[in-house]
């Protein structure tokens, strides 16, 4: 009888094993997928940037999309499965300046100014001097006249809207700090300065004196000037 007791206890052992390898199997990994594989907002405009999620399993911890900034951003979703692991997505934003779209003038919007004054017909009456004109048979006469019939001036171009770096950078992340790469190309500039970042947090991190002591991780991107011309500068945003 305890024979067959015992038995019964290692058969129920088994299958309560089985029952829980089969039940973490069953944990579903982290996936997301976006809508579009790459977004245009404009500059100013309120963007959640859940909207750019399609299907996600798992849970996510949303990036922050600078919408102040004109430039390109590279936006990280990071995203925990139900075993546990992490996955990180990445999507590029592109922010378009404001002012890109306000200084583009079909004809129709140009000042009336401008579209009249080519079009006005100028008087050249030097040429058509009678010959009466050159009683002094001189032939250099006609000349004055046809120097006389190219006064008119060409209408001056609408001057151009030029950006000028400030030196400011937009999109920094919750760390405030940005790194500027050296080198002699725009790739060489840019992993220095990923380089810089990456170092940097790896310290903070395990510093104890640091406040991002004991967070789980950080994330890197480059980011803009004002001008949105620069991108061999790099942030850290900690999570």
């Amino acid at each position: 009888m305890k024979k067959k007791i015992v038995c019964g206890m290692i058969i129920a052992m088994c299958m309560t094993l089985a029952g829980c390898s089969e039940k973490e199997e069953k944990k579903a990994a982290a996936s997301l997928t976006f809508k579009d594989d790459t977004v245009e907002v404009m500059q100013g405009d309120e963007v959640d940037v859940k909207d750019f999620v399609k299907n996600v399993e798992g849970k996510v911890k949303y990036p922050k999309l600078n919408t102040s900034e004109a430039g390109e951003q590279v936006l990280k979703y990071v995203v925990t499965g139900e075993d546990g692991k992490k996955k990180t997505y990445e999507l590029t934003v592109n922010v378009k300046a404001k002012e890109e779209t306000a200084n583009t003038q079909t004809p129709e919007e140009a000042p009336a100014e401008e579209q009249t004054e080519p079009q006005t017909p100028t008087t050249q009456t030097p040429t058509a001097t009678p010959p009466a004109a050159n009683t002094s048979g001189s032939n250099g006469s006609t000349t004055t006249g046809s120097s006389g019939g190219n006064t008119t001036t060409s209408p001056t171009p609408p001057a151009q809207n030029v950006c000028v770096p400030n030196g400011t950078f937009g999109a920094i992340g919750n760390s405030g700090k940005y790194f500027i790469g050296n080198g002699n190309t725009m790739e060489e500039k840019m992993s220095d300065a990923e380089t810089q970042a990456n170092d940097w947090a790896t310290q903070e991190i395990f510093n104890e004196n640091s406040p991002w002591y004991h967070y789980d991780g950080w994330l890197l991107w480059s980011i803009y000037d004002n001008c949105g011309e620069r991108n061999d500068v790099w942030t850290v945003d900690f999570y």
